[in-house]
């Protein structure tokens, strides 16, 4: 049976209404990717917006109506393959911290949508993001 893990997609509009999503690294192998964790003992929308906290130092309004989901496959600590289900929310950022949880261990930056798409390696999260900037270019999720 899969693991199931909710993300955010931070995203804020532009003076000129134009989208960019936050994207992070993640901590071992630095690769840009949305903040998500497991759900544990909350909801999957508020479980992500606290990982957007913890992981990019934002706050902000989230939706929970899931934005899609995507697949990735991880090794455990025995080397053995697991399917991981990933939804996620979006997440309209209204603060951005000067410090968070985990702060020295990861970077952030904002960019516009095209670019956030292009910098993501996995596949699976790449299609989402491209998704969402393309049913959100110019109006926003419901929240």
């Amino acid at each position: 049976m899969p693991s199931r893990l909710s993300a955010a997609i931070p995203f804020r509009r532009t003076a000129t209404c134009d989208l960019e999503l936050l994207l992070v690294t993640s901590r071992r192998k630095r690769r840009w990717v949305i903040p998500k964790g497991n759900v544990r003992g909350k909801l999957p929308h508020a479980s992500a917006a606290r990982e957007a906290f913890e992981e990019a130092g934002v706050l902000g309004v989230i939706s929970s109506q899931q934005a899609g989901f995507y697949h990735q496959t991880k090794l455990d600590g025995a080397g053995s393959k697991r399917e991981i289900v990933v939804a996620a929310y979006p997440l309209f950022v209204n603060t951005l911290l000067h410090s968070w949880p985990e702060m020295a261990l990861r970077n952030r930056r904002w960019l516009s949508a095209a670019d956030a798409v292009a910098l993501v390696e996995d596949a699976g999260l790449r299609a989402l993001l491209a998704r969402f900037a393309r049913d959100y270019e110019t109006h926003d999720p419901p929240l």
